[in-house]
């Protein structure tokens, strides 16, 4: 009998362990970063954050404090100081007759929105291109005249007086 209880309470006990919970990676604390990555053509938005609610060691040099065991708290005057919003690059042909190419002079990493508008704002084209360093817009359909391109890349940005001929 004792041979058989003892058979029972292994098979609970390899059950229980074998179905238990088990403990994740969590996050504890609401600091950390966030950023947007561009892989397979998708944009993907990335929070990381180390769950320690502890200091293990401070490190003070100069104007700069290092504090392991969590990650850093963002200065507020770092996120807005110089804060560049606009992306560098030039069109050509213009004034064009088809089409329009426009090369970048930084790295573009993530989807491009390209946004062709009259004069009188109505959009005349809205497309949206992967990542590249060049792009060749057809404006085939649009009648001659003056156009504003826009090309924008999450919170940069890029505005270009176009004419069509």
């Amino acid at each position: 009998m004792s041979h058989n209880l003892r058979f029972l309470i292994a098979c609970v006990l390899f059950y229980s362990v074998g179905f238990a919970q088990t403990l994740k990676k969590e996050t504890l604390t609401n600091q950390g970063s966030s950023h947007f990555v561009y892989a397979n053509n998708k944009s993907y938005f990335i929070q990381e954050s180390i769950g320690q609610a502890s200091v293990i060691k401070t490190f003070d040099t100069g104007n700069y404090s290092l504090r392991q065991g969590f990650l850093q708290p963002i200065n507020a005057s770092l996120l807005n100081s110089d804060s560049n919003t606009l992306i560098d690059a030039i069109i050509f042909p213009n004034p064009f007759s088809e089409t329009i190419t426009i090369n970048f002079r930084e790295p573009i990493f993530d989807e491009l929105n390209i946004y062709v508008s009259d004069l009188t704002g109505r959009i005349v084209l809205s497309e949206t291109y992967n990542p590249s360093s060049s792009l060749s817009i057809e404006l085939n359909d649009i009648t001659s005249g003056v156009y504003l391109l826009n090309v924008v890349m999450r919170e940069k940005r890029f505005v270009a007086k176009i004419i069509k001929r």
